[in-house]
Protein backbone atom coordinates (compact mmCIF):
# COMPACT_ATOMS: atom_id res chain seq x y z
CA UNK A 1 0.00 0.00 0.00
CA UNK A 2 1.35 3.62 -0.91
CA UNK A 3 1.60 6.16 2.31
CA UNK A 4 -0.63 8.16 0.84
CA UNK A 5 -3.10 5.71 0.80
CA UNK A 6 -2.60 5.17 4.93
CA UNK A 7 -2.46 8.81 5.25
CA UNK A 8 -5.72 9.09 3.90
CA UNK A 9 -6.99 6.35 5.76
CA UNK A 10 -5.56 7.72 8.86
CA UNK A 11 -7.03 11.06 8.44
CA UNK A 12 -10.09 9.82 7.47
CA UNK A 13 -10.96 7.45 10.48
CA UNK A 14 -9.36 10.57 13.16
CA UNK A 15 -10.30 13.47 11.60
CA UNK A 16 -13.37 12.19 10.06
CA UNK A 17 -15.63 13.26 12.71
CA UNK A 18 -14.69 17.23 12.24
CA UNK A 19 -17.53 19.29 10.91
CA UNK A 20 -14.97 20.75 8.02
CA UNK A 21 -14.00 17.60 6.89
CA UNK A 22 -15.52 18.76 3.61
CA UNK A 23 -12.33 20.68 2.97
CA UNK A 24 -10.51 17.56 2.16
CA UNK A 25 -12.52 16.10 -0.08
CA UNK A 26 -13.43 19.01 -2.27
CA UNK A 27 -14.09 18.04 -6.10
CA UNK A 28 -11.62 19.40 -8.97
CA UNK A 29 -14.21 21.77 -10.04
CA UNK A 30 -14.17 23.35 -6.25
CA UNK A 31 -10.56 23.93 -6.41
CA UNK A 32 -10.58 25.89 -9.30
CA UNK A 33 -10.00 29.43 -8.85
CA UNK A 34 -12.26 32.41 -10.32
CA UNK A 35 -12.00 32.91 -14.29
CA UNK A 36 -10.63 36.28 -12.88
CA UNK A 37 -7.90 35.09 -11.42
CA UNK A 38 -7.19 32.11 -13.45
CA UNK A 39 -3.78 32.76 -15.61
CA UNK A 40 -3.88 29.88 -17.85
CA UNK A 41 -7.66 31.90 -19.24
CA UNK A 42 -5.31 35.28 -20.12
CA UNK A 43 -4.37 35.53 -23.74
CA UNK A 44 -1.55 33.88 -25.46
CA UNK A 45 1.86 36.44 -24.11
CA UNK A 46 3.79 36.28 -27.72
CA UNK A 47 6.85 37.79 -25.79
CA UNK A 48 6.71 35.74 -22.34
CA UNK A 49 6.88 32.82 -24.75
CA UNK A 50 9.68 33.39 -27.02
CA UNK A 51 11.43 34.56 -23.42
CA UNK A 52 10.81 31.38 -21.99
CA UNK A 53 12.02 28.98 -25.20
CA UNK A 54 14.84 31.23 -26.55
CA UNK A 55 16.58 28.75 -28.18
CA UNK A 56 13.24 28.41 -30.76
CA UNK A 57 12.55 30.24 -33.27
CA UNK A 58 9.31 32.78 -32.82
CA UNK A 59 6.58 30.35 -34.22
CA UNK A 60 7.84 27.27 -32.58
CA UNK A 61 8.49 29.15 -28.80
CA UNK A 62 4.47 29.99 -28.89
CA UNK A 63 3.83 26.46 -29.66
CA UNK A 64 5.59 24.93 -27.14
CA UNK A 65 4.26 27.85 -24.65
CA UNK A 66 0.61 26.95 -25.80
CA UNK A 67 1.32 23.12 -25.16
CA UNK A 68 3.00 24.02 -21.75
CA UNK A 69 0.19 26.16 -20.46
CA UNK A 70 -2.08 23.11 -21.75
CA UNK A 71 -0.15 20.21 -20.28
CA UNK A 72 -0.60 22.69 -17.26
CA UNK A 73 -4.11 23.36 -17.24
CA UNK A 74 -4.58 19.24 -18.01
CA UNK A 75 -2.39 18.37 -15.07
CA UNK A 76 -4.99 20.51 -12.13
CA UNK A 77 -7.63 18.93 -13.31
CA UNK A 78 -9.21 22.31 -15.02
CA UNK A 79 -11.92 21.58 -17.76
CA UNK A 80 -11.25 23.32 -21.20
Amino acid sequence: MHPLELFDRYRRIVFGWFPNRQRWDRAPAEAVPLPAQDWLLEPLNREEAIELFPHLDDESAIIQYQKMRLQIRANSNRNF
